[in-house]
């Protein structure tokens, strides 16, 4: 009986680890930052994914307009601007990313069925294509395969949804992962420390241009210069 005391300590013990990842963290890292409405909220792009397929729905809020925050997301992958998360992450699982600190223009047009790519290495096991996208707005993406049955008019099996939308004067970043590998404890974690990262490096970077616009035009009305009031996003 006594040998059998350690092996029954470690099966108490995972069980609580397994109890504690279902009851508490799993919800937390499915909702961060979300809130009840953004959670429920029925988005472009959710009517591409095959219902009742797990869902995470994050969120952050970004003190900048969405016309400084759309950029940003406009120009992601990784032949563009990044991902702006964990380069240390983003280099060892083999993508070759360089993440931006700048806006470049010849980024910003994307369509529906463009491929923005997470690691080109892998070929299109790492690719994926723009299923729906409105400037301002939303930008949505799925896999090739998931992609070619949604032309089909079938549903996808998963979807990466970016939303940007305006409340009290602010900017909300709302990320939504359907389906796909959502659900499985070994994407869920490493894909949640990188996406949230994502979503603060997108803050940051918008934040920062809106600062810097606000102090040269403060800079020019100090000095009694003319300023080009339009040259600040609104």
């Amino acid at each position: 009986m006594g040998k059998q005391r350690p092996w029954l300590a470690g099966l108490v013990a995972l069980f609580g680890i397994f109890a504690l990842y279902r009851m508490r963290l799993r919800p937390w890292m499915y909702t961060w930052g979300a809130t009840d409405d953004e959670i429920e909220a029925v988005l472009p792009g959710d009517e591409l994914v095959s219902a009742h397929t797990p869902r995470t729905t994050r969120a952050l809020t970004i003190d900048a307009p969405i016309a400084a925050v759309w950029p940003w997301l406009a120009q992601i992958g990784e032949d563009r601007g990044g991902f702006y998360s964990y380069s240390v992450l983003e280099r060892a699982v083999g993508a070759h990313i360089e993440n931006a600190n700048t806006i470049q223009p010849e980024w910003q047009d994307v369509q529906v069925g463009d491929t923005v790519w997470l690691a080109r290495r892998y070929g299109d096991a790492a690719r994926q294509v723009v299923a729906a996208v409105a400037p301002g707005s939303h930008l949505v993406l799925m896999s090739p395969g998931d992609f070619e049955r949604v032309q089909q008019g079938m549903t996808a099996s998963g979807a990466w949804g970016f939303y940007l939308r305006r409340k009290d004067g602010w900017t909300r970043l709302i990320a939504r992962g359907s389906g796909g590998a959502v659900g499985h404890v070994a994407f869920d974690v490493p894909h949640f420390v990188v996406e949230q990262k994502m979503m603060r490096g997108i803050r940051d970077r918008a934040e920062q241009i809106r600062r810097d616009q606000v102090h040269a035009f403060v800079g020019h009305e100090y000095q009694g210069e003319p300023t080009n009031t339009g040259s600040l996003v609104k």
